[in-house]
């Protein structure tokens, strides 16, 4: 019980010793705080962070007054880091943070943003929910994603010192639970250019690599299998968001009768072409079809293609994938492929 009181008296003097200073006096503070040796004190990464804010913002489709708060919010985000009582007590990160910005007078919306900044903290944590925290959420774990990768602080099978690992998979949890569907190499390239070091393409594949691998084993542990997980990757891990959906629609129509179908129509040209180097700007001239069955499957194709673009849902895909079926079917049965064919 000693203790016990002991600590509350402690904190009830550093709490008094805050409370005399402003949160933007404590922001100058930061600079004597490092961050990392290369990447500077934490008021650099504040600064970087601040300055990711309008491009990253409007990448994720914020409004104006929207960013405003985020700006505003990211000025003094990490100010509490400098505050005798997060020193003492560093789990109220965040937490004083939000408490001295609103006795201080700033909006709750701006209190709330400085408070989600550090969401999710643990495993089963609540997330950030304000446009605002959501963005200073990203924008912080991005620029400490990138920045550590590009100094060599990237993560062993045995040490993570950074919680590289940790950061990684609460950023596609932020931008999965509020669906907000990101560019990935965009917001990554956004964030190595307010780097003060040179980063390489290596490095944003590298950070692009890591982020797409925390997003498959979150999807995995959802219940999604192992081969659904990468064949969507493979083709949408540049958009989390739609890689997700994908995943889970992938799962939900595996089963379905139409979803086999449409596999095994698709695999038996690509299985024809697999090896082999095609050039993509070919041209086909359907003026030079023979057979009926050729024609039926060029104009099914047509109008697939109409239909189907790169960010459609693996519903709409199936769905309008189902009209090649039949077409193939004929053509493989009707049509000699391989056939050498000379016209004059």
């Amino acid at each position: 019980m000693d203790t016990t009181r002991a600590r509350y008296e402690d904190a009830k003097f550093f709490y008094q010793l805050d409370t005399r200073k402003r949160l933007v006096e404590f922001r100058e503070q930061l600079d004597g705080i490092l961050f990392q040796e290369k990447l500077g004190s934490m008021l650099d990464k504040t600064k970087r962070v601040e300055k990711l804010i309008l491009r990253l913002g409007a990448a994720m489709g914020l409004e104006e007054n929207r960013l405003l708060v985020a700006q505003n919010a990211a000025e003094v985000a990490v100010s509490d880091l400098a505050t005798t009582m997060v020193i003492e007590f560093t789990s109220l990160a965040g937490i004083m943070g939000r408490h001295y910005a609103l006795r201080e007078g700033y909006s709750q919306e701006i209190a709330d943003a400085i408070f989600e900044r550090v969401l999710p903290r643990f495993a089963g944590d609540d997330l950030p929910k304000t446009d605002a925290g959501i963005l200073l959420s990203v924008a912080d774990r991005l620029d400490s994603l990138v920045g550590l990768f590009a100094v060599g602080c990237q993560p062993s099978a045995t040490s993570d010192p950074f919680g590289l690992r940790r950061l990684s998979h609460g950023l596609v949890q932020v931008l999965l639970e509020n669906k907000k569907n990101v560019d990935l190499n965009m917001a990554i390239q956004i964030a190595a250019d307010v780097q003060p070091l040179h980063i390489s393409p290596s490095i944003i594949n590298d950070v692009h690599l890591f982020v797409t691998r925390r997003l498959e084993q979150l999807l995995v542990d959802q219940g999604v299998s192992v081969e659904i997980v990468r064949s969507v990757l493979s083709e949408r891990a540049n958009t989390p968001l739609l890689a997700a959906l994908s995943a889970v629609q992938m799962k939900n129509m595996s089963e379905s009768d139409a979803f086999k179908k449409v596999v095994e129509a698709y695999s038996r040209p690509t299985k024809i072409i697999r090896g082999k180097s095609i050039d993509h700007a070919l041209q086909v001239n359907g003026a030079l079809f023979q057979l009926e069955e050729e024609k039926a499957l060029w104009n099914a194709f047509q109008s697939v293609q109409s239909r189907i673009n790169s960010s459609v849902g693996i519903d709409v895909f199936i769905e309008a994938s189902v009209q090649l079926i039949q077409p193939l079917e004929d053509f493989f049965n009707n049509v000699f492929v391989m056939a050498v064919c000379i016209r004059g």
